[in-house]
């Protein structure tokens, strides 16, 4: 980190959860620590945030910070926009982040219907005080690994097994690494079902479209070729080439949607300037 004040560790999932948690990130700063702001690149999973510090103020894109910020436990996602958050001294949180469909399979709520827009409160998810209580035996003990264990624990005696309406997607996902094959069609074929059938299940148990997983991996391709690119000069026309975009205008129209800002001013004021990138998820 550039910082040495502030900290972030990954830690793996032990099984069951394995199959729906792909890892859980720590982040700390310490007591002397200045106030940053950082950015986290979308990747359209669902996160869960305990936070044990420093409340923490957050927006999407170019929005301004919340004046509500998030003070114990929070549902973020499916991520499809940038994630603002400004850590202060003393920041202790522990991000935990679902595989493609883990969330429903723990929540059963159909993740389209949660508002990507917004930063829920799980217990008003459920309409219970189950997590707000977790937060409690968390808060109580000394160290993050008994945390994470603790919430491994518990959140494993909840999960559901797959829907078998389910099935037919997580069985076609290779399809999507696949650009001479369109995936929803695929899917739909071998499963003997609806095109439209496919896309409103991809909905409940993910929160989007395949066609908008497919706009979000091309677009992941770019902000990786920008980032890695280090200092050398945006070359707009090459990007549109190597990704298939149409013109200008379509490319600067994914940086608004994804991120709220231009190509330039990414590379300017965000790229290397607090910006982050999720370790790569289990299907995309």
């Amino acid at each position: 980190m550039e910082d040495s004040t502030i900290d972030g560790e990954f830690y793996e999932v032990q099984a069951p959860l394995s199959d729906v948690v792909s890892h859980f990130y720590h982040l700390h700063t310490s007591a002397a620590a200045e106030v940053v702001l950082k950015h986290l690149s979308p990747n359209f999973d669902m996160l869960m945030l305990f936070n044990f510090g420093a409340p923490i103020r957050y927006s999407f894109n170019d929005a301004m910070l919340s004046t509500k910020p998030i003070e114990r436990v929070a549902v973020i996602g499916p991520l499809k926009k940038m994630l603002n958050y400004e850590l202060q001294p003393s920041t202790d949180a522990i991000v935990v982040n679902f595989t493609l469909n883990g969330f429903y399979r723990l929540f059963q709520i159909p993740v389209n219907e949660l508002s990507t827009d917004e930063i829920i409160d799980p217990d008003i998810l459920i309409d219970k005080t189950c997590f707000a209580d977790l937060w409690e035996q968390l808060a109580a003990l000394g160290n993050t690994t008994d945390r994470i264990q603790l919430i491994e624990a518990y959140a494993a005696s909840f999960i559901a097994e797959n829907e078998s309406s389910a099935i037919p997607l997580l069985s076609g996902l290779a399809y999507f690494q696949d650009p001479a094959v369109q995936p929803v069609k695929a899917i739909a074929a071998n499963a003997a079902l609806s095109v439209r059938t496919i896309q409103q299940r991809f909905q409940k148990f993910t929160g989007y479209s395949p066609k908008e997983i497919l706009r979000f991996m091309r677009f992941k391709e770019v902000i990786a070729q920008l980032v890695n690119q280090k200092e050398k000069e945006i070359d707009l026309f090459e990007l549109i080439e190597t990704h298939g975009y149409h013109d200008q205008s379509h490319l600067i129209k994914d940086f608004n949607h994804f991120l709220g800002t231009t190509p330039r001013k990414f590379l300017k004021n965000i790229a290397g300037k607090g910006f982050c990138i999720t370790r790569p998820g289990k299907h995309y």
